[in-house]
């Protein structure tokens, strides 16, 4: 592959109108500093001014070395080089989701600092095939196995992936035909890490058949599957599912007459939409509740409660998910309402209605809310003394609101197109 169709590769992700300012993430590794090169190339061509950010993880000692080497292209070219370090690692946990959670944090600050809109990811073809295995190995479903997605959204920054369709050798045999040095970290030969261990494996299955070009193929249509059945989701919401309260109703009849794969993502979309999760629960669980829900029988799962009435089917907060969280006025309850009234005073809190609030409401009934699904709700409280119940019983003054309002269940599942 010639220089002029990687550029081009880059320039088409930009969409017809590329931006005026642009950030590119570099980490020395000859993926993106292929990146850099070829769009150091495109930004002068275009007039773009093009900014570089490298993370030092504060993992290894040869990471400074590296970064070094970014530095010293970005200096020949002109080009504005920024280090951030990381000390965030404690050594619990997923050290590599840990790495990346920081990555884009750390990102995210400096282009919103310098007002870049659009920052470039290096991933190619080879972490689309990786990927794809490492999830198969773990039985993933459509969404599992569908590709990266070329442009995605964080906070205000656009991180777009140009390389996806082009391979790491691809990109190395272009580096070596301009004599750019690039770094080979060594946690890439280390095969305790399951991404490592899949890259050894692919290049034992490539004379099969099963070369990076094919797999990240299989994931492009995965993720055409994967689009396809949102759609239809976002069709099926607007046609069974309703909002009432910050809980979700389902018309039953209908909804239990969906495939069960879209009913599976109505299921899993309100789930989230209620908990504020980042990730649905495994499949296994996911099943179990949709089993429980052919059989009508009522069903917790992640801090969420599934009940039944008569026709419905209601999907809310459980009560021990928040019966010990408190908020003050105004600040964000449950990571997802927020209360304010005509009494700011610093004694009141927002807590559960519960046993105790519900007991003073005796016409809790007309609310046309599962009993439990009330329990659940945002209240005022001033000590053990309900001051008001602002969703269920509306008292002058009072709003709760789920962030984003009661339509932000469908905006949420536009917003995944």
């Amino acid at each position: 592959m010639d220089d002029a169709r990687l550029i081009a590769a880059i320039s088409a992700q930009l969409l017809q109108d590329p931006p005026e300012t642009l950030g590119v993430a570099v980490s020395g590794g000859g993926d993106s500093m292929a990146l850099l090169a070829l769009t150091a190339d495109l930004a002068r061509a275009g007039g773009i001014s093009l900014h570089v950010i490298s993370v030092d993880h504060g993992l290894r000692s040869g990471a400074r070395d590296e970064l070094a080497l970014v530095g010293d292209f970005c200096a020949a070219q002109k080009l504005p080089h920024h280090v951030e370090n990381w000390q965030g690692w404690d050594g619990t946990g997923n050290l590599q989701g840990a790495a990346r959670a920081a990555r884009y944090h750390l990102i995210n600050r400096w282009a919103e600092e310098l007002g870049i809109a659009t920052v470039l990811l290096g991933h190619t073809a080879d972490d689309q095939a990786e990927t794809l295995m490492m999830r198969l190995a773990r039985g993933a479903g459509v969404d599992g196995l569908s590709a990266m997605a070329a442009r995605m959204q964080r906070g205000g920054v656009t991180y777009v992936r140009p390389l996806l369709d082009i391979t790491r050798a691809e990109l190395r045999d272009y580096l070596k035909s301009r004599n750019i040095t690039w770094a080979d970290d060594p946690s890439n030969e280390d095969t305790s890490f399951a991404r490592v261990a899949m890259r050894q494996a692919l290049a034992q299955l490539e004379p099969l058949g099963l070369s990076a070009k094919t797999l990240s193929g299989v994931a492009q249509n995965m993720r055409q599957a994967r689009d396809a059945l949102e759609a239809q989701t976002v069709l099926a919401a607007h046609k069974v599912a309703s909002v009432q309260a910050g809980t979700v109703r389902f018309d039953l009849q209908p909804y239990l007459a969906l495939p069960t794969e879209i009913s599976r993502r109505l299921l899993v979309h309100a789930i989230l939409w209620i908990n504020s999760g980042a990730y649905p629960s495994r499949r296994g669980g996911i099943a179990a509740v949709q089993a429980a829900i052919q059989e009508r029988r009522r069903v917790t799962l992640d801090g969420c409660q599934v009940t039944f009435t008569q026709d419905h089917m209601w999907v809310f907060r459980e009560l021990n998910a928040v019966r010990d969280t408190r908020s003050d006025l105004g600040a964000l309850w449950d990571n997802r309402w927020r209360v304010s009234g005509p009494d700011d005073s610093r004694q009141l809190q927002v807590a559960p209605l519960g046993e105790a609030g519900l007991a003073t409401m005796a016409d809790w009934r007309d609310q046309g809310l599962p009993r439990d699904a009330l329990l659940s709700m945002p209240a005022v409280w001033n000590g053990q003394e309900l001051v008001a119940a602002p969703v269920s019983d509306a008292p002058n003054g009072w709003l709760a609101e789920p962030t984003g309002g009661q339509d932000s269940f469908f905006a949420a599942l536009q917003t995944r197109q």
